[in-house]
């Protein structure tokens, strides 16, 4: 196990690395991305971040439940329900 943390320590210390050298050594881009492209990839990576979360939350209560014992409350479909359907 302490082989595998000083695995991660490493290549975590030369991607950060690499990050801080792209930005002390930037390369020139000749690209212009206008407020309609910059708008899209924001809104993109808000939907990507908001649908991990909720994935999450569902697979969370799912795996929350299945250890407490607890039966779904009226009108949640299980995975029983759903193979009858």
């Amino acid at each position: 196990m302490n082989r595998l943390l000083r695995h991660i320590t490493r290549l975590s210390l030369i991607g950060l690395a690499y990050l801080a050298s792209g930005l002390v050594f930037p390369a020139t881009a000749l690209a212009y991305v206008d407020p309609g492209s910059g708008s899209v990839i924001v809104t993109t990576i808000l939907g990507l971040i908001a649908a991990v979360g909720y994935t999450f939350r569902k697979y969370f209560y799912r795996l929350k439940r299945l250890f407490s014992g607890k039966k779904p409350a009226e009108g949640e479909q299980t995975a029983e329900s759903e193979q009858k359907d």
